[in-house]
């Protein structure tokens, strides 16, 4: 079994679980695991920042795995305005949100295609990837890469959106989502697995700690 995904409720700790386990095995900064080899790979950074008004907005970034975890607080007087800085692929809030997915096609393709050639050189042993399963499903370019790093033999672990958080999200995303957990377990679950996740549940964080081994 080569992947291990959680899913579960919103803001319940996913992320926070896997990057606790991941430091305590790898180091604070991913790069000192089992035989020197380090993490590769992609996570989502949330930034709460002031827009028109100063309504109270919320952005996501895509950052390499590693990246250190900062309370990000951005101010700026436009959505397009943060739209357009560094990794940043979303800006939601009361009013609704908006989308760049040109982040997915440039930034995202560059964090995969470094941690598939990291993992052939041996420098990494491991594929983080929080989160997918979202917007990021209708970038082709993105997708062809995550899927192949998925079919492959470099362990891969991380978040993915619930069915049903996609469909709320977007409903044309549902069925993309439904195959990207095909792809994760392979026809029987010999590639891998999805656990369901609720705050506390320690038993998931025992799963990522055997997977590691």
């Amino acid at each position: 079994m080569n992947n291990l995904f959680i899913e579960g409720p919103i803001q319940t700790g996913k992320s926070t679980l896997i990057r606790e386990v991941l430091q305590a095995r790898y180091g604070p900064e991913f790069d000192n695991g089992p035989g020197g080899k380090g993490v590769g790979g992609f996570t989502v950074q949330r930034i709460q920042f002031p827009t028109r008004g100063d309504k109270k907005r919320t952005g996501f970034r895509l950052a390499p795995a590693n990246a250190p975890i900062q309370a990000h607080t951005c101010v700026s007087s436009t959505d397009e305005n943060l739209l357009s800085s560094d990794g940043v692929f979303k800006v939601a809030g009361p009013s609704g949100s908006r989308v760049n997915l040109e982040v997915f096609e440039t930034r995202g393709i560059e964090l995969l295609k470094q941690a598939l050639d990291h993992a052939k050189a041996d420098r990494i042993s491991l594929v983080l990837l929080d989160e997918i399963g979202g917007h990021e499903m209708n970038c082709s370019g993105f997708m062809t890469l995550l899927e192949e790093l998925l079919d492959s033999d470099i362990p891969c672990i991380g978040v993915i959106k619930h069915p049903e958080s996609a469909t709320r999200m977007d409903p044309s995303l549902r069925e993309a989502n439904e195959n990207l957990h095909k792809k994760i377990t392979g026809p029987g679950g010999e590639h891998g697995e999805i656990l369901y996740y609720k705050r506390g549940d320690e038993t998931v964080r025992t799963a990522l700690n055997e997977f590691l081994g």
